[in-house]
């Protein structure tokens, strides 16, 4: 069942304990923040179990929701037949706000139990149910049962019967439903639009949002176009809750629109070691090689930029070559075929001091919530904590957890190009980490190995063009320590 209004979902949810199941995704935290400070404010009492994967999923449903009658998955369960797969009880709720999509047509077409949160603004493409579904001819009326025994009179002399042409086409839009998979708006971006419907959204909700939409576009969950509407949106809202805020007040939290750089948290490194490190550059320069990093060398010639300037931190650099270097690195990469070397994004300012680009604290965040060394309740919980804006210490914690990660990339990376353990099979290409790989406790969680392989595939397309078209495939052995997170389906 499809519940277009969000705000029918949260009258819903108020008055019982719920239970909430949170994907561990940035963007699944954040809108779980979000919502979570709304049920604070309405007395509203939950249980929250992070899942991380199908099968986490299945057993933390299977083990909780007979305790609840009310039951919120946040970014999971909607491309799963919620009721054949976590069977939930007949008198029970399931509300399903889930990015991924298509969503599973029997979560849509389900009579009372599963209802799946959609805006009316996201245009859903489905077929219709009697095109899927075959309808029991004993609860049809007379002139529907008329009408049917005259179709089959005259279908007598073609060559398939009725059924079996149902049963064809219901084949044909079964496939062309589930052949691709994408994600649609950002759950974190649904839940700040349900708290403004409630006259209780504040710039923090929206810069948690930001965030969630942010995690959406850099991980390559939704392409430019999609994300550049989505920031339209975005950018309303930030007009509207800046020119509400009070101006003069030295902790307000301000929201800005800004050109941001794919450059991996060059604030808080050296701009030649973020220009090494960035997938974006790294494999377009193809920086493990010499001739890539002459090239590097020569665009930052290009720009006047002295070596000297380039290997100190950024906040080291020239207070006149730090204001322009973004604008010189803009126009230079159109030479060097970087023509997607700046995004739309935005700043959050807090004090005179306190200054974060919504691509760096994604980075920090994700770092938290993907540390290979910590279970899944934990890192769930430290990655909602380096949310907070008051928390500095585990923001610069996170963002130097990410720098490792950005090195650890790279090693792998040309490790696996050097030794040529990228194999093209020919409908495929694919890549092992082996045991014994120094950087394999690295990549135990799988959005970090899903991150190397989109890393590895444009550093692999970027020498052999013909695999460019081809499906890209990563696998890796199970980490050694038994305290270390395991691979889950």
């Amino acid at each position: 069942m499809i519940v277009n209004d969000i705000l029918e979902f949260y009258r819903d949810i108020c008055g019982e304990r719920v239970l909430i199941l949170v994907s561990t995704t940035v963007d699944g935290l954040c809108a779980w923040k979000i919502l979570q400070s709304l049920l604070h404010m309405d007395n509203v009492q939950y249980t929250l179990i992070p899942v991380d994967g199908k099968s986490h999923l299945e057993s933390a449903f299977r083990t909780h929701s007979d305790q609840n009658t009310v039951i919120v998955l946040i970014d999971c369960g909607g491309n799963i037949n919620v009721s054949e797969e976590l069977e939930p009880l007949p008198d029970s709720q399931v509300y399903v706000l889930d990015s991924h999509i298509p969503y599973d047509l029997d979560n849509i077409y389900d009579g009372d139990v599963v209802k799946v949160v959609i805006p009316e603004s996201f245009d859903l493409e489905v077929p219709r149910y009697e095109d899927i579904y075959e309808e029991d001819s004993e609860n049809e009326d007379e002139p529907n049962r008329k009408r049917r025994r005259e179709e089959e009179e005259e279908e007598e002399d073609s060559l398939l019967p009725r059924k079996e042409r149902w049963k064809r086409k219901r084949e044909e839009l079964l496939f062309t439903y589930y052949e691709l998979s994408g994600y649609n708006l950002s759950v974190s971006l649904m839940i700040f639009e349900l708290a403004w419907k409630m006259s209780k959204d504040n710039s923090q909700y929206l810069w948690w949002a930001i965030i969630g939409v942010t995690d959406q576009y850099l991980n390559c969950k939704i392409g430019r176009d999609q994300y550049v509407t989505t920031c339209g949106t975005v950018q309303q809202h930030v007009q509207r809750l800046n020119n509400h805020s009070d101006s003069t007040s030295v902790n307000q939290m301000k929201i800005k629109y800004s050109n941001e750089l794919r450059l991996d948290l060059y604030r808080h490194w050296s701009l030649m070691e973020s220009l090494k490190h960035s997938s974006y550059t790294a494999s377009r320069f193809r920086i493990w090689t010499s001739k890539g990093k002459k090239k590097l060398n020569e665009f930052l010639a290009d720009m006047g930029l002295p070596l000297l300037q380039c290997n100190q931190t950024f906040q080291s650099m020239d207070m006149e070559i730090r204001r322009e270097v973004c604008g010189w690195i803009e126009v230079t990469a159109q030479k060097y075929g970087l023509d997607d070397i700046s995004y739309g994004s935005f700043e959050l300012q807090y004090g005179f001091k306190n200054k974060y680009c919504a691509g760096d604290v994604l980075q920090a965040v994700s770092a938290a919530l993907t540390c290979p060394t910590l279970d899944t309740e934990a890192a769930f919980l430290r990655a909602q904590d380096t949310l907070n804006r008051s928390n500095e210490k585990l923001i610069h914690t996170g963002i130097e957890q990410s720098k490792a990660l950005c090195c650890s990339l790279l090693n792998q990376v040309q490790a696996f190009i050097d030794m040529k353990q990228v194999v093209c099979t020919g409908p495929f290409v694919y890549a092992v980490i082996q045991e014994g790989v120094a950087e394999l406790e690295v990549f135990a969680h799988p959005s970090r190995l899903l991150r190397l392989c989109r890393y590895l595939s444009e550093a692999y397309c970027a020498t052999t063009r013909k695999a460019a078209v081809l499906p890209f495939i990563i696998a890796s052995a199970l980490p050694l320590d038994p305290g270390m997170r395991q691979l889950r389906s």
